[in-house]
This record gives C-alpha cells, structure tokens and sequence, in this order.
C-alpha cells in the first residue's frame, strides 16, 4: 500500500493526528483496511436501511427481541476442562445492554442462512411462480379457499355453476391483476395450490424476523428474485466485513483502541459521533 499515512489521515480527518497511530509501532496498512471495513459496513448498513427498510444497526431492543430466535439467543462456550457449555443470552443479559460485533454477526449469519434457503427454493422450485408479482401474507387464505370452492366443482355440472365460476375469477383478477399467467384459475387452481406451500415459508421466515421489520413478501413483489438476490449478497457482505474487523483487531489493538471501536457495543461501527470517519475515503 503506498503512503499509508496519508490514507490514514483521509479517513480519520484533516484534523485529526496520526501521531499516536505511528508511535503504537503496529501496521498502518491493516489500521487502513480496518477502517475501510467499517467504512463499507456504514455503506451497506446505509444500503439495506434505504432499499429495503431494515436497520442492521440494530439497537438493544431490537436485538433483546432477536433472542426468540434460538440460534441467535444459545451460545456455546468451551471451559477450562474443555466441557461445553450452552448460555442462553435472554437469562443472562438486560434487555437495554448494548450489542456486541459478535451479537450482530450471530444476527447476519442466521438471517443469511433463511434468506439463502428461500432464495435457492424459489430458483429451485418455483422459478415460474404464478403470484409472486401480487401476493401478501393476508392473500394465502384467499387462494386456498379459490383452489377449494373450484376443486368442489371440478367436475361437477350444475346450473349455477358457469356462474360460481365466473364470480370466483373476476375476485381473483382483482386480487391478481398482474399474475395473467395464473388464469384462468378454473385450470390452474392445483398449481396456485401447490404455490401457495412456498408463500407459506415466506410467512414463516417473515414472522421470524418480524423483530427486524423484514418484508419479504414486498421484496418478492418488486423484481421477483432479484432484490431477494441482492439483500442476500449485502448481509453477506456485511457478516465478511465484520469478520474482518476482528480478525485484523488482534495485531493491531492499539490502532484499533485509538480509532474507536468498541468491540462490546456495535454504535461505534455506525455512529460517526463515535468514530468519525470520511467512508468516501
């Protein structure tokens, strides 16, 4: 890396000295590539906030909710005697104690892991999803009950029947205005009903993250796949940045004291009163 110091001074500020970064004797190189990685963390926190409404700086709070989540609530510990221990960290934490680096990465890669799953099931199953452009939770009921009342007449004549019929796709054309490729429902109702299984999991995966305000059924609706796609890659991206922090911390804890980060509360990653930082740097 050329001139280290005069990129170390852009990313803290003019006014700032990097004196005591040259006097700690450690790597000004990594000190640099750590505060780019909190820089890009900023960048993506940014990202994610505006396009699709979650806030990975996630405050105590949100993440004290979080905790519902097994996953995110037990974790192991290895003693002296090397025995395993499980905490679970609702027992053992306040619900306004500030949250750790290592608690937001637990976060990503739980919230990576069900948005992955989603994403290769939709690819991998339902890569021609008849609904996806239209569908919301509160609609999965709505098609099941379609998919029944059509199934109780497939089949069957009746005098009324041409009319039931008629009345059931003119509902379903106005909750489905831009899912053509679903009708006429009278023919498609068993594949509507076999869709319905994968909107299904969307709820699930939504209420597990209802802590977090994740629409998943919104981001489906937008470009199909493609957003899903690209907050998938952008939480991954943060768990890697992350992961970078802390392992370039322990060659460089002076720097990394001096910068501001506090490995016990992630403020210090997101609040520039707490670690001014140029992110354009």
């Amino acid at each position: 890396m050329r001139d280290p110091k005069r990129i170390l001074k852009k990313l803290i500020g003019p006014d700032s000295e990097i004196g005591p970064f040259d006097a700690s004797g450690e790597s000004l190189e990594q000190a640099v590539e750590t505060l780019r990685d909190v820089a890009k963390c900023r960048k993506i926190r940014d990202f994610i906030k505006t396009s699709f409404g979650i806030d990975l700086a996630i405050s105590p709070e949100t993440f004290y909710q979080l905790l519902e989540i097994g996953p995110i609530n037990y974790i192991e510990t290895t003693q002296r005697d090397l025995v395993v221990e499980t905490i679970s960290l609702k027992d053992t934490r306040h619900p306004d104690d500030p949250v750790s680096i290592g608690n937001l990465n637990s976060v990503l890669r739980e919230l990576y892991k069900d948005l992955q799953l989603l994403h290769e099931r939709i690819h991998k199953d339902f890569s021609d999803a008849l609904l996806i452009r239209d569908m919301r939770m509160e609609l999965i009921d709505r098609c099941f009950d379609f998919a029944d009342r059509l199934e109780s007449m497939h089949h069957k004549w009746s005098f009324f029947r041409g009319g039931r019929v008629r009345d059931i796709e003119n509902e379903f054309s106005i909750l489905f205005p831009n899912s053509p490729n679903a009708r006429p429902l009278e023919s498609k109702f068993p594949l509507v009903r076999h869709e319905m299984e994968l909107y299904q999991s969307v709820a699930r995966t939504e209420k597990k993250w209802q802590a977090l305000g994740l629409d998943l059924f919104s981001i489906l609706r937008e470009n199909e796949t493609k957003d899903l796609g690209l907050l998938l890659q952008n939480a991954q991206e943060m768990g890697n940045r992350l992961w970078q922090i802390i392992y370039q911390s322990s060659e460089i804890k002076i720097c990394v004291e001096l910068i501001g980060i506090d490995f016990a509360n992630i403020q210090s990653l997101f609040d520039n009163e707490t670690v001014p930082l140029n992110i354009n740097g």
